[in-house]
């Protein structure tokens, strides 16, 4: 593992910790928007395995299994897949999820064509260093006509990370190239990630053999309304409901948070 991996494997390891208590608790609204689209692009055979590549603490996994599909989930951070253990021998779900420690932009352990669908949610190919190879592998192990959904970090949104730093040279990187350092709200290492622009995450599909199919901001309107972590239902259903009204519209995506795209096998 190179010195890159090394570091997002061990920020990862790091958070395992607390990252689903993080995650429940201030996303339950992007969580309900990422399953709402991957819905859309289940087929109703769930004899198909599903890959959750670079899936941490199986958040998707599980939600897949639950549905009825078996599951490969992979990751870097033996710390995260600890944590999806735990949790799928709780719910026993062992028989529907295989657990595996794997890189997304080298995965020789799987076999051309093996998967009915591929999943990269939580942007596995902002921080993996190499998003080319990562796209690459899905392509090459998913099914033809099979579907590859991926969430990735949000050029446009990006700026807010580094904005009130004041660095120059930082901002002007982050539009000329993607790249930025993520910045850590406790102790942990710092490594670069890769920030897209829509059209950039389009051709990256597109150029790969995906037929884009969608591409979503997630999410758009609540941020901006400085109502995302409101507890009130009434209020969460309704931006849920403005969500899906309007993520799938261009003029919305640099709004996002982060941005989700869907690719099919051509």
């Amino acid at each position: 593992m190179d010195g890159h991996l090394e570091r997002v494997a061990s920020h990862h390891g790091w958070w395992s910790e607390t990252y689903d208590s993080d995650y429940f608790g201030n996303m339950a609204l992007y969580h309900r928007i990422t399953l709402d689209n991957i819905r859309r692009f289940l087929s109703d055979d769930t004899k198909g395995v599903i890959l959750d590549a670079g899936g941490g603490t199986g958040i998707w996994a599980i939600e897949m299994a639950k549905i009825g599909y078996s599951v490969v989930l992979t990751d870097i951070s033996q710390g995260m897949l600890a944590k999806a253990e735990e949790k799928i021998s709780a719910l026993r779900l062992d028989k529907q999820i295989e657990i595996r420690v794997s890189n997304i932009c080298d995965m020789p352990e799987f076999s051309d064509g093996l998967f009915a669908m591929v999943l990269c949610q939580g942007d596995p190919l902002s921080y993996c260093g190499d998003y080319q190879s990562a796209v690459r592998e899905f392509v090459r192990v998913v099914q033809r006509s099979g579907t590859v959904i991926a969430s990735v970090d949000n050029r446009a949104s990006a700026l807010n990370w580094i904005r009130g730093q004041g660095d120059r040279g930082a901002i002007e990187k982050l539009l000329a190239t993607g790249d930025v350092v993520m910045p850590q709200e406790r102790d942990g290492p710092l490594y670069m990630v890769h920030a897209f622009t829509p059209e950039e995450l389009r051709e990256l599909f597109e150029s790969n053999g995906l037929a884009v199919e969608r591409l979503i901001g997630k999410p758009v309107i609540a941020h901006r309304l400085g109502m995302y972590k409101s507890k009130d239902p009434h209020i969460q259903d309704w931006l849920f409901e403005l969500e899906l009204n309007h993520n799938a519209d261009p003029a919305y995506h640099g709004w996002g948070g982060h941005l989700e795209i869907v690719g099919r096998k051509i």
